[in-house]
């Protein structure tokens, strides 16, 4: 393009790219960005022929601006895809759950360091807002339509639309920022007079200085109001964010509560069940408790015989010098158990057998073995 001249090539370029759905006219854009059936059918047989028969009839009363009417703006929806990613991106997954103005948004922006001019925001954020990415509340002002607030939902599951509480919670935030820089303001006012009052106090100017120290008083007393003032608004944020965690908990409650009931419900764990079953556990561990002490106690009393007859055995092993054999008898006592019996020459020589140290046994028991 040279100077003023218009490329002759550029209507069918423009026009192929058209047909290619790579750039859209920005009037039917902001219409209806994502395209659809419905807007398209809108626009054919409402819109269009209604804005026909009123370009008719303003033309047939004022002039055809040529000029005007030879500008259209066009846009190439790849790159505008591109920008809006990036605003994503950098902008939008940082900052969930904010309602800022359009002015703060583009700050915003700027310190995200995202590559977008300023005239191409709204374009930009129509575009989210068609994804459900943003919210946008426009606002009338001179017979213009403006963006107004933007909400960035905290979440994919949060609804995208600005209720009446985030109005609320954005006043009180607005309110909170204001009284801040008030708070500023009137503490340099105070220094600036207390540093007056001790000049003048200095140049031996009293009255100046009462003057100086009344107005910082009363600026004191406005400081303290205000002060009063950001503390509430501060509480209330407060409770207000408290009370959110507290639904979040809540809304966490039912679901486990929910989850828990349809898993007892599933496996049938009920209090009659459970308390019939656990009856049988302990019915049948006691039956199987007597059965292990029937069990043990006749096998204690076999065993208990054998390990008797194994100790007179090894007892005369261990007495293996005397050529008498010891020959117990066996008897039944009354309690059907077998008894072990001695004749008294077989104690006698067990006994013969026995060594015992010198003088080691009384004078009694030196007479009753030799009268033995």
């Amino acid at each position: 393009m040279r100077g003023e001249q218009i490329p002759a090539c550029l209507d069918v370029v423009m026009s192929e790219m058209e047909q290619q759905k790579q750039i859209r006219r920005r009037t039917e854009y902001e219409e209806d960005p994502l395209n659809t059936w419905r807007a398209w059918i809108v626009n054919s047989f409402v819109k269009r022929p209604l804005w026909r028969s009123w370009e008719k009839l303003k033309y047939s009363i004022f002039s055809r601006d040529v000029k005007a009417e030879s500008f259209t703006e066009w846009i190439h929806l790849d790159v505008l895809g591109a920008i809006c990613s990036e605003v994503e991106e950098k902008v939008l997954r940082k900052h969930r759950g904010k309602l800022l103005h359009l002015e703060a948004f583009k700050k915003l922006c700027k310190t995200c360091e995202v590559r977008i001019h300023e005239e191409f925001i709204d374009l930009c954020l129509l575009t989210l807002q068609a994804r459900q990415q943003v919210a946008i509340q426009y606002k009338m002002e001179r017979e213009k339509c403006y963006v107004h607030l933007i909400k960035i939902p905290a979440d994919e599951n949060e609804s995208p639309n600005i209720s009446e509480a985030d109005l609320a919670m954005h006043n009180l935030e607005m309110t909170q920022a204001s009284l801040l820089q008030q708070l500023e303001s009137l503490e340099e006012e105070i220094k600036a007079n207390d540093d007056k009052a001790r000049q003048y106090v200095k140049e031996n100017k009293r009255q100046l200085a009462k003057t100086y120290l009344r107005k910082r008083r009363l600026l004191e007393k406005n400081h303290e109001r205000r002060s009063l003032a950001l503390h509430n608004i501060e509480l209330l944020l407060s409770n207000v964010e408290e009370a959110h965690n507290n639904g979040v908990l809540l809304d966490a409650y039912k679901i486990g509560t929910k989850a828990l009931q349809k898993v007892l419900s599933d496996s049938g764990l009920k209090y009659d069940n459970v308390d019939e079953v656990l009856a049988d556990v302990r019915e049948t561990l006691d039956q199987h408790r007597e059965i292990q002490d029937v069990m043990s106690s006749s096998t204690a009393e076999v065993t208990a015989n054998q390990d008797e007859e194994e100790l007179e055995v090894e007892l005369t092993n261990l007495m293996g010098g005397t050529d008498q054999e010891m020959k117990p008898l066996s008897l039944y006592n009354n309690n059907n158990k077998t008894e072990i019996v001695i004749e008294d020459d077989q104690l006698i020589a067990m006994l013969n057998d026995l060594e015992v140290e010198d003088g080691t046994l009384s004078q009694v028991s030196q007479r009753t073995m030799e009268s033995m």
